[in-house]
């Protein structure tokens, strides 16, 4: 769980930055000449920065995933252990 929690906390992190980095150059805000704008901030953002946000969202994705299958086990072995005892397969009494 504290995995999936840093790992969505680095997608945050890596989001921010790149909002921070449009919004230092004037970002869409501003309808007249948001084009250049626009193309301002994005040749502001590197490469290497939208490969690592697309890994840090890769790793999340993978996390969560990881944490759904857990969470679906957790369900099946409540239930389980929750339900009525199974009557013996062999047809013989209980002791």
């Amino acid at each position: 769980m504290d995995d999936v929690k840093s790992q969505m906390e680095s997608v945050t992190r890596s989001y921010l930055e790149l909002d921070r980095k449009i919004s230092d150059n004037g970002g869409a805000q501003n309808l007249f000449g948001m084009s250049r704008k626009i193309r301002q901030s994005l040749e502001a953002i590197t490469l290497g920065e939208l490969d690592n946000l697309l890994s840090e969202i890769h790793r999340a994705k993978e996390g969560l995933t990881r944490l759904q299958e857990d969470v679906v086990e957790l369900r099946v072995l409540k239930e389980v252990l929750t339900s009525s005892p199974l009557q013996p397969l062999n047809g013989g009494a209980r002791t």
